[in-house]
């Protein structure tokens, strides 16, 4: 139960900072919803590509990971399997475009950034791994959102080549040419130091959007919430566990998989459904019921991918 034990405590901490995040936007704080705006740019477009470049640059070696470039192949698979189970569950609950979206973008980096973190340490090749093997999914998400949504702005290129994509593609060409031995160790370090904050930042983040989404709900949607917490926190990662003995996939993909199969969904679904005219506070009770479950079913899913030998 160790494995339990210590994703549970990582999970807890990071959901104790969201809860830090909440009552200091709940407080006296003028003009919040431009401070959460800061607060993304620095940590999604400043924090999170220093910390990718940093972690590639000092734990990823091509040598030991030969196939690192089949990695956003089995994204690709994944997203590819996650679209058509969203799918069939949002056709079977007669549910709607936001039940669909909550269900088919998962949180794919924060979460299993900090998990990663927590369990293996900042410096493991697990988070340099996971950061290659996501390195698509900032420019799909941002193509394909406005799309289902309906959304009439042209996708921004700013967004599709994110910065953490950027960062990644760099820090990978530097590595593969051997280029990386040249980078000063105090640019190494300070890269590191800035890249550390992203996460703490962006779950204060979380927590604030939380806020401003609950502030003002007046209906509460349980028995939805509650199939949507059963299909996305338990039905989704057991059949990526089937999927993973089935088709034997090898460490450490087998891990990312699982951790993509059992997180929340995406905290920036419910700001871009309600900019396009959804209903954000039904998206925000699935993110938090599902954020709040994952406390438990985190833990649970990675301690039986254990105990299988997966």
């Amino acid at each position: 139960m160790d494995i339990f034990a210590r994703a549970f405590e990582v999970v807890a901490a990071q959901l104790g900072i969201a809860v830090v995040g909440f009552f200091v936007f709940r407080g006296q704080i003028q003009d919040k919803e431009s401070i959460l705006k800061f607060l993304s740019t620095l940590g999604i477009d400043l924090a999170l590509p220093f910390f990718s470049f940093s972690i590639i640059i000092k734990n990823f070696d091509p040598g030991s990971f030969r196939n690192w470039y089949v990695y956003p192949l089995w994204w690709l698979g994944l997203t590819a399997g996650l679209a058509l189970l969203s799918l069939f569950f949002t056709l079977v609950s007669r549910g709607n475009r936001e039940f669909f979206l909550s269900l088919f973008f998962q949180n794919g980096i924060f979460f299993p950034v900090a998990l990663l973190t927590g369990l293996f340490g900042a410096n493991s090749a697990e988070v340099a791994v996971l950061f290659i093997f996501m390195m698509f999914y900032p420019s799909f998400f941002f193509l394909v959102i406005p799309a289902v949504l309906g959304m009439k702005q042209k996708a921004r290129w700013q967004r599709v080549l994110s910065p953490v994509f950027l960062a990644t593609v760099l820090a990978v060409l530097l590595k593969l040419g051997g280029l990386d031995v040249y980078l000063p160790n105090f640019l190494k370090s300070t890269f590191l130091a800035v890249g550390a904050l992203s996460t703490p930042i962006i779950f204060l983040i979380l927590g604030g959007n939380i806020y401003l989404d609950l502030a003002g709900t007046k209906k509460i949607y349980a028995g939805r919430v509650a199939w949507f917490v059963l299909v996305k926190n338990f039905i989704f990662p057991a059949l990526g566990l089937l999927a993973i003995k089935f088709f034997r996939i090898p460490q450490p993909v087998s891990l990312i998989l699982i951790l993509q199969c059992a997180v929340p969904p995406l905290t920036v679904v419910p700001v871009l459904v309600g900019r396009a005219g959804g209903n954000r506070a039904f998206v925000n009770q699935l993110f938090v019921a599902s954020a709040l479950v994952s406390i438990a079913s985190l833990p649970l899913f990675l301690y039986l991918f254990s105990r299988l030998g997966l």
